[in-house]
């Protein structure tokens, strides 16, 4: 059996769901009351934040729809939030409620632009492939419809002559 064929957008989701989870968890923590991490603890964050990005990239692409992009933001977010607890620092490992809801908001938000970048990409992907590759486009020659000069209303006729078609008169 063959592996499943990833869709095109993989790994720009793969990326943004990575860089989210990161700005998201530090943006968390910091009006959760926490301190600034240190190297250690960004150190930590950072490898698990590549990690969601890596697996989220590498989804079969049956999970590639809004449910499954809710659940990767959602529980990268749970795992940049219990990397963070991991250090020493003054931060509880269970999320407050209010927190919870600005993760909840977060996430929903996220994966709306997500979803549009995604759709967004695979348009350009299809224009720039089209540009690139320079292949001739057939044009297609505007038909010319034979208007007659005879007009069933006379007063027709004579009002489309009268219309000016020049301009205002030009500064010598």
């Amino acid at each position: 059996m063959y592996p499943a064929r990833r869709a095109s957008t993989a790994p720009l989701r793969g990326s943004a769901v990575g860089a989210l989870v990161g700005a998201l968890a530090i943006a968390a923590h910091g009006v959760g009351g926490g301190e600034v991490p240190d190297s250690a603890t960004l150190t930590l964050l950072l490898v698990t934040c590549g990690g969601v990005g890596a697996m989220t990239t590498y989804l079969p692409t049956r999970f590639h729809g809004r449910l499954g992009l809710v659940a990767s933001l959602g529980l990268g977010q749970l795992a940049a939030h219990y990397a963070l607890t991991l250090t020493d620092h003054p931060h509880s490992a269970g999320p407050a409620l209010p927190m919870f809801a600005a993760h909840a908001l977060a996430t929903a938000i996220c994966a709306l632009l997500i979803a549009s970048a995604e759709r967004i990409f695979e348009s350009l992907v299809h224009v720039w492939h089209l540009v690139v590759r320079g292949e001739p486009q057939s044009i297609s020659t505007p038909t010319h419809s034979h208007v007659s000069s005879h007009h069933a209303n006379p007063v027709d006729a004579l009002l489309r002559a009268s219309i000016s078609r020049r301009g205002p008169p030009v500064r010598v």
